[in-house]
C-alpha cells in the first residue's frame, strides 16, 4: 500500500530552529511525498550574530534545500514576540491558509529561549482558534481542524519528560547537516551542528537505529486497537 503524502506545517519562532529542532524528520517527511510549509515568526531581529536579512536568506536557502515553502509572520520580532490574542489569530490563519494535516510548534518548557516557549503557546492556541467556524478575524479563510499535532524541543535542556516519538533520520543525516549549515552566522560562536548530531546519534543508539530527532505528543492520540501503536524504541 503507498503512503499517503500529507501537509505539514511547521512553526518556527526564529530563522534556524526548525532545521537545527526538526530538520531531519522534515527531510525524511519531504521524502516520503509529504508537502512541507515553514512558517518562521521573526526574523532574528536581536539574534547575537546575523543581520536580519542574513538571517531571512539563510532559511529561504534552508528551505529550498529542504523543498519547502516558507512564509515570515510578522508577531513583533525577535525576543518581543507576546503572547497575544491577535499572535494567535496569525499562526491560526496561516493554519487556515496551508490547511495541514499535521503540525509542528515548540514545547513549552520554560527551559529555553522565551521566543520558543510564546511561540509554542500561540501555536497550541492557534490550533484550537483555527478551527472555531465564527472568529470574526479568521472569516476570510475556511476554518480547519489539524489532524495532529505534535512539538520539538530546540535543545536538549527543553525536552518535557514523558513519552518521546523517536523518528529515524539516519538516511538523511547529511542533508539534514547541510540545511544546519545554511545558518551560517549561527556558527560564528556556537557550534550548534555539533550539539544536535551528538543529541541525534544518542536518540538513535538508544533505538537501535543510526540517527534520530524526537518530538513530543501535544495531545492525546485515539487509537481503535493496541496494534495500532508502534513499537517501544528502549534498547538499555
Amino acid at each position: 500500500m503507498s503512503r499517503k503524502s500529507k501537509r505539514i506545517l511547521a512553526i518556527g519562532a526564529h530563522p534556524d530552529d526548525l532545521e537545527f529542532a526538526c530538520g531531519g524528520i522534515l527531510l525524511a517527511e519531504a521524502a516520503s511525498g509529504s508537502e512541507i510549509f515553514l512558517s518562521v515568526c521573526s526574523r532574528g531581529e536581536s539574534g547575537t550574530n546575523g543581520r536580519p536579512e542574513e538571517r531571512e536568506a539563510e532559511a529561504r536557502a534552508a528551505a529550498d534545500l529542504l523543498g519547502a515553502k516558507i512564509e515570515f509572520l510578522d508577531l513583533g520580532g525577535d525576543a518581543h514576540i507576546e503572547a497575544t490574542r491577535q499572535n494567535a489569530f496569525a499562526i491560526a490563519g496561516q493554519i487556515r491558509l496551508v490547511r495541514p494535516d499535521i503540525l509542528l510548534s515548540s514545547v513549552t518548557s520554560a527551559e529555553q529561549h522565551p521566543d520558543h516557549h510564546v511561540v509554542g503557546s500561540l501555536a497550541r492556541e492557534a490550533a484550537r482558534f483555527a478551527r472555531y467556524g465564527g472568529i470574526e478575524e479568521l472569516l476570510e479563510r475556511a476554518s480547519h481542524a489539524v489532524t495532529r499535532h505534535f512539538q520539538y524541543a530546540v535543545t536538549p535542556s527543553a525536552e518535557p519528560r514523558g513519552v518521546k516519538i523517536r523518528v529515524d533520520i539516519s538516511a538523511h543525516f547529511e542533508k539534514w547537516k547541510a540545511l544546519m549549515e545554511c545558518h551560517r552566522t549561527q556558527l560564528r560562536t556556537r557550534n550548534y551542528i555539533e550539539l544536535q548530531t551528538a543529541r541525534a546519534r544518542l536518540l538513535g543508539v538508544e533505538a537501535g537505529v543510526e540517527y534520530a530527532q524526537a518530538i513530543f505528543l501535544a495531545d492525546d492520540l485515539l487509537v481503535k486497537s493496541l496494534d495500532e501503536i508502534p513499537k517501544s524504541s528502549r534498547l538499555f
